[in-house]
């Protein structure tokens, strides 16, 4: 993973770039910059045509010529890593002495300057389609989850003081990966650096990573989409803070090459001490969990994303929350139970029947004869939160309370937060605070839900629940609105 002074340095990013296919393609000098702000590729040459000439009258005019779908760009310095690869390049400035004509265009200077989506050092790959068998990742969190640092602390209290820290590399744990017909294994692994010890002292760094290697071959939308983002938005959910994607590698032959783009914040510190709590660790959410988590998130996107944009802070206000959640909560009931139905086929064809020959306006028979073949005969709003918080009291009664009192709770957010409803100004805040709660309360009915689909037992979130402070915090903000429940494992206080 070291990659030494590049690309912090950009007198180490001078080199020559050009587009790859042709046999002999054009190189042109330039330099890239890799930072917070993003990529970018400045060169001398151009790499695609700015202008096509077009005939006007007796004459020749000029037209802006854009460039090349999913255009990559390779490069190469003369420092470590050596090779760039570049995807989503895409022109953002040319300037030039003047329109180019004729000979002109190679005797004057010209700029070209690109941005890029990605950025793979190490390697040339030819295209966004190329696929890898191995990529491996860290994120924020991952650590806390793991708890297997490989470090020992030994003193010694006799004269003089002895202070001996050890590092022994932790065994690395390997699970099979079978999600999306894959025959491939996922690794969890602990990597130490060491560094001193000098005048000031020394230290030991230790990092986790997961390695997912022998797929049939993945590209870099399918790693994101399949895994990345999924086990992202799974850290999130069980730090409740955002967890941050800091490092990624492919596999490229043999050698790992690094991936730069504005998904890896590898500057994002180590998290603050009001989320180093897991609600879940390994012991108690193994990676086979993490495996299953993949397949679960897909089935029930974009639930767990939403989830994790909200726990994030991605939402600017609470009525904004409380509709992505309600909305959120109704598609994810309907896609664990698609067969759900209040009313039978059967049911259904008679009542049309019976329209038919009903003496209703013809105008409001057709409204309703529509509606009983679209959406009245599916399980409504209130049925569905009902049987979410039937499903949700199993691992924690304290989280929905009365089901039946939540139930109505949930309906009536819905609805207000659809309809636009609106109270007078003196009860605005007591509305304010009522829909924080409520939807506090079902952020967590919906992490609990996720949780329990992915295979964690009701009787492990129960635990994991009743010692979080986070959930602690959050209960006594909803226990007035769906009553008081109490349970044998109390929250641990802050």
């Amino acid at each position: 993973m070291a990659i030494k002074r590049f690309p912090a340095d950009v007198a180490q990013a001078v080199g020559r770039f050009w587009l790859p296919g042709a046999e002999t393609p054009t190189r042109s000098d330039g330099f890239c910059k890799i930072d917070s702000s993003g990529i970018s590729i400045e060169v001398a040459e151009p790499l695609t045509p700015g202008y096509d000439n077009v005939p006007v009258g007796d004459g020749v005019g000029v037209r802006q010529r854009p460039d090349p779908d999913e255009l990559v760009v390779h490069g190469s310095i003369p420092f470590t890593p050596r090779k760039l690869t570049f995807f989503g390049a895409r022109t953002t400035t040319r300037q030039s002495v003047g329109l180019q004509f004729g000979g002109v265009q190679d005797e004057e200077p010209q700029l070209h300057r690109l941005l890029a989506d990605w950025c793979i050092v190490g390697a040339h790959v030819p295209s966004p389609s190329t696929t890898f068998e191995a990529f491996r990742i860290r994120l924020s969190h991952l650590e806390l989850w793991a708890d297997r640092s490989g470090l020992h602390l030994q003193i010694s209290r006799d004269t003089p003081v002895k202070v001996s820290i050890n590092f022994e590399r932790p065994k690395d744990v390997v699970v099979p990966f079978t999600e999306f017909g894959q025959d491939a294994t996922l690794r969890l692994s602990a990597v130490g650096t060491v560094s001193g010890p000098n005048v000031w002292g020394g230290r030991i760094q230790t990092k986790s990573l997961l390695t997912v290697e022998d797929l049939s071959g993945w590209t870099l939308a399918e790693m994101f989409d399949r895994f990345i983002h999924p086990v992202q938005s799974l850290m999130t959910i069980l730090a409740g803070d955002r967890s941050e994607l800091l490092d990624v590698e492919v596999k490229v032959g043999e050698i790992w090459c690094t991936l730069f783009g504005a998904a890896v914040n590898r500057q994002a510190g180590p998290p603050d001490s009001d989320h180093e709590q897991m609600l879940l660790s390994r012991e108690s959410l193994p990676l086979e969990t993490i495996a299953a988590w993949c397949s679960t998130s897909a089935l029930l996107t974009p639930t767990p994303h939403v989830i994790s944009a909200a726990l994030s802070g991605a939402f600017q206000t609470v009525e904004a929350e409380a509709l992505a959640l309600t909305t959120t909560a109704e598609g994810m009931d309907a896609v664990l139970f698609p067969e759900s139905r209040r009313f039978s086929v059967e049911e259904v064809e008679a009542s049309k029947k019976a329209l038919k020959k009903s003496e209703v306006p013809k105008a409001v028979r057709n409204e309703l004869s529509s509606a009983l073949g679209t959406y009245l005969y599916k399980y409504s709003y209130p049925m569905r939160m009902k049987r979410l918080a039937s499903e949700v009291s199993a691992a924690s009664p304290r989280c929905v309370g009365d089901p039946d009192r939540w139930k109505d709770a949930m309906r009536r957010l819905r609805n207000d937060l659809a309809h636009s409803n609106r109270d007078d100004e003196e009860s605005a805040e007591q509305r304010i605070l009522e829909m924080y709660a409520m939807s506090r309360s079902l952020r967590w009915a919906l992490q609990i839900r996720l949780l329990q689909h992915a295979g964690v037992p009701d009787e492990t979130l129960s635990e994991a629940l009743g010692e979080s402070r986070r959930f602690a915090r959050d209960a006594e903000r909803w226990s007035e609105l769906f009553g008081k429940v109490e349970q044998e494992d109390a929250p641990a206080s802050s």
